[in-house]
């Protein structure tokens, strides 16, 4: 027994919002690549104010480079995590709605073979019994 997809719209943001993670992964790791390429061309990268200046332009490149990536990292993780989340959600509520719907086809089911039993009537005392 299957129930429809409920909820477009939210299992579209959660594919996006994957989709989104890739792309900011692949992102970070070409622009780390880059900077490491950068410093090592020779070319003086403005960071002072985040590395210190005395390094040399490959050690500001590499540097520069592992912090992308590190931020990266944790973008994709956050992007992935919030899509898995949505749908994560959208499932439990698809298990849900499925688990109520057999409990309650289990139940009208034992109330269809419980009907038929008739035991009599159950009359007053003072009603004549028949035989």
């Amino acid at each position: 027994m299957s129930v429809p997809k409920r909820f477009g719209v939210l299992r579209l943001v959660g594919t996006l919002l994957k989709v989104i993670a890739w792309i900011v992964l692949i992102f970070s790791i070409l622009g780390a690549i880059g900077l490491v390429l950068v410093g090592n061309s020779g070319i003086e990268l403005p960071l002072e104010q985040f590395i210190d200046p005395a390094l040399t332009g490959s050690a500001q490149g590499i540097i520069a480079g592992i912090a992308l990536l590190i931020f990266g990292l944790i973008y994709f993780l956050i992007f992935y995590a919030s899509g898995e989340s949505l749908h994560l959600q959208l499932a439990v509520e698809e298990n849900t709605r499925l688990t109520a719907a057999l409990l309650l086809r289990m139940h009208q089911e034992t109330q269809q073979e419980a009907a038929p039993r008739n035991y009599g009537s159950a009359g007053f005392a003072s009603d004549p019994f028949e035989r």
